[in-house]
């Protein structure tokens, strides 16, 4: 029991801060660095920098003593289960869900990404031949795709490749991964697009916006809105938007989706069917929407022209 150990664990600090004392009268006390109270009803909880990950999964937006130091034991942790051939299900699956919960409730912490090395390793895992790691790293790649130091970092990495075997080993990652991508060239990097154009990832794309592949999606109509806003960033490249452009003119089904409007399908509290809006920060959950989704096609924006509608 903590209880029966305080009076021994006050003794101890008081016989420390006794003996610093004799050497240093002005010394003024404080709780070690290290300094953690190991709670009996806690044994068997997963445990990453010190937090309980269970608890902060219930409740991110709790303030974190250390959170760099967080991320980056947390980064460590899930990197090295992406990497192993069979890891442990129930560990990876809390991993993923508390390195989702510390971006959405942080998102600053997503520019420290980048030089501690870790992103080169998830982007990798979307490559696994066990399908249960690339929805993991999929997962940790949307959560990161809004941030504009991590997506130039994806654009110097070979990316695109990667996330679309990803997509193809795990359909049902595939409303998720069309948002990244479509975060992903808003942010225009031509180098992205030129990895796109390197895996074809454009015709990929159009096949899904015919519908082959989204049949088992909550809402694929949402994730055909972001494929054409997708689509429609990548024509805006200076380097290849020609290439892409003449990809799309040969498409019949691209024709009839680029003059309409999409918006309307995107939900504030869609965010790929994985996250809430009020509530508890960043909390994983099924996802709700407060209209029922039409499976009409959405009405033609005659005013957005060929580079579409304008956000």
């Amino acid at each position: 029991m903590v209880v029966n150990r305080i009076p021994s664990l006050k003794k101890e600090q008081e016989y420390m801060h006794f003996k610093n004392q004799r050497d240093n009268p002005d010394i003024n006390w404080k709780l070690p660095e290290d300094f953690a109270v190991v709670f009996g009803e806690a044994e068997g909880e997963l445990a990453v920098g010190g937090v309980f990950l269970r608890i902060f999964i219930a409740q991110p937006a709790w303030v974190l003593r250390k959170p760099r130091e967080f991320l980056i034991a947390l980064l460590e942790k899930l990197t090295e289960l992406l990497e192993k051939n069979n890891p442990h299900g129930e560990t990876l699956e809390t991993l993923t869900m508390a390195t989702v919960c510390l971006f959405n409730a942080q998102p600053q912490l997503a520019d420290q990404v980048p030089p501690l090395g870790h992103l080169p390793k998830v982007i990798q895992a979307m490559n696994h031949r066990n399908n249960a790691i690339p929805k993991s790293a999929i997962r940790v790649i949307h959560a990161l795709s809004e941030n504009e130091l991590c997506v130039r970092a994806m654009a110097s990495l070979d990316t695109i490749g990667p996330l679309m075997n990803g997509m193809k080993k795990r359909p049902d990652t595939v409303g998720l991964a069309c948002e990244a991508i479509n975060r992903m060239f808003q942010k225009e990097q031509s180098e992205l697009v030129a990895q796109a154009l390197k895996v074809d990832l454009v015709p990929y794309l159009l096949k899904l916006l015919e519908g082959i592949g989204l049949e088992n999606l909550d809402s694929p109509a949402a994730t055909k809105a972001q494929i054409v806003k997708a689509l429609k960033a990548m024509t805006r490249s200076l380097q290849h938007g020609e290439q892409v452009n003449e990809i799309l003119s040969r498409s019949s089904v691209w024709s009839a989706f680029k003059d309409q409007k999409h918006d309307l399908f995107i939900s504030e509290s869609q965010t790929a069917g994985y996250l809430t809006g009020p509530g508890v920060a960043g909390y994983l959950t099924a996802g709700t929407s407060s209209s029922v989704m039409s499976n009409l096609p959405p009405p033609v924006d005659h005013e957005a022209g060929d580079l579409g509608y304008q956000t």
